[in-house]
């Protein structure tokens, strides 16, 4: 029974590495999820399986390996944080050229509470709308 369980575990993370689609910059040697920030808005990206990617010799971004990847099953998702100014009416990311000195942080709920809109600049994180 210990072996049928185990040959199915790696049939299905076989199965599911050869079918989960990952993004790849030319030259470098990672590959990314779809929503990685670092490929986000990259225009010169190659789509190829998992499992072709890592048959390449290239290895996960750190914030996109599978195997450090969070389970939907882990509870609660992370708080996001964003950035907002006295008079303004978006929110921003830290590292945006748009966001003046004298900023607060606060949490992306919160941003959506008081219904800042994100920066088109920037292009910080948007709140998943409940289904």
């Amino acid at each position: 029974m210990r072996a049928l369980l185990l040959v199915t575990g790696v049939l299905f993370a076989f199965w599911q590495a050869s079918t989960e689609y990952v993004l790849v910059k030319p030259g470098s040697k990672e590959y990314h999820r779809p929503g990685c920030d670092v490929v986000r808005d990259a225009k010169d990206v190659v789509a190829m399986t998992r499992a072709e990617a890592e048959s390449r010799g290239l290895k996960p971004h750190a914030a996109c390996d599978p195997a450090k990847a969070p389970s939907a099953k882990s509870g609660a998702p992370a708080v996001q944080y964003v950035f907002v100014e006295l008079g303004d009416k978006r929110y921003h990311r830290a590292t945006c050229p748009k966001l003046g000195k004298s900023h607060e942080r606060i949490t992306l709920a919160a941003a959506a509470e008081k219904k800042y809109w994100p920066c088109p600049v920037c292009k910080p994180p948007i709140r998943k709308r409940a289904a």
